[in-house]
């Protein structure tokens, strides 16, 4: 039978794990609502430093490349017409300070015809802690239909056989 000390420590381990899913989850969404109000320091403060975005329509790498990306007049024209809607994802805790969280991302877009969605893509989240704080290292993104789309999801189905 466990000791008190190892129970407790146990625990201890479990709950940290849980509010780093949690945080992970937040921050995942955080970058949503980031861009969907036209926020450059909101939606890049999710990235390390050196934070890479992978997306099919291109590479931003950096905060500032990430903040540039918002400011973009077509990102703007989009501001109060668009929702971000991110997840649900799997999210894998590696090292203490490392995590991958696997999912699906919906952008929809509001126009004079009415809500769409805009756009439904494949996500791999690659997240690194820093203190407290995780902070995403690289998003690689492939919108659906993209010849690297199905790829980047075989990836994980095949880690978890």
């Amino acid at each position: 039978m466990a000791s008190l000390e190892e129970t407790v420590a146990t625990l201890a381990a479990r709950v940290q794990r849980l509010e780093d899913e949690l945080a992970i989850h937040r921050l995942i969404v955080r970058y949503g609502l980031g861009v969907d109000v036209g926020d450059p320091g909101a939606a890049a403060n999710v990235f390390r430093d050196d934070g890479v975005y992978d997306v099919d329509v291109g590479l931003m790498t950096g905060r500032g490349a990430v903040e540039a990306m918002v400011r973009s007049e077509r990102h703007q024209a989009m501001v109060g017409h668009c929702a971000h809607q991110i997840g649900p994802a799997v999210v894998e805790l590696g090292s203490p300070d490392t995590a991958v969280a696997t999912g699906y991302s919906r952008v929809y877009l509001q126009t004079p015809a009415g809500t769409h969605v805009y756009r439904v893509s494949l996500n791999r989240w690659e997240l690194a802690k820093a203190g407290d704080d995780w902070r995403i290292a690289r998003r690689t993104t492939r919108v659906l239909g993209h010849a690297e789309a199905t790829g980047l999801f075989r990836r994980f189905v095949d880690e978890h056989r």
